[in-house]
C-alpha cells in the first residue's frame, strides 16, 4: 500500500497542479502562499483525504492541517491513529 505522504503528492500534482514533477512541490512548500491551495482546490483536497484515507475532516482542519504536504501527511496519520485506536 502507498505511503501516505506519497498519496498525498500524488493528488495534489496530478489533479491540482494538472501534471509536473515531484520536485515541483517540495514537503515543506506552503501549500497555500505558493498558490496550490484555493478555496476549490482545498474542497477537492479535503474530499480526497476523506475518501482515500477514511477519516472526517473537520470544518477548521484545513486551514490549520493543510499548510504543507508534511502537516496534511501527519494530520492524517493522526486521525487513522485516533480511529483505530478508539
Amino acid at each position: 500500500m502507498p505511503e501516505v505522504r506519497d498519496q498525498i503528492r500524488s493528488f495534489i500534482i496530478k489533479e491540482i497542479l494538472k501534471g509536473g514533477s515531484e520536485d515541483d512541490l517540495p514537503d515543506d512548500l506552503d501549500l497555500r502562499e505558493s498558490g496550490v491551495l484555493t478555496s476549490l482546490t482545498t474542497m477537492q483536497l479535503v474530499s480526497f483525504v476523506e475518501d482515500e484515507f477514511g477519516i472526517d475532516v473537520a470544518l477548521q482542519d484545513p486551514r490549520l492541517h493543510f499548510t504543507t504536504v508534511s502537516h496534511l501527511t501527519q494530520y492524517v496519520k493522526d486521525r487513522q491513529e485516533h480511529i483505530h485506536g478508539q
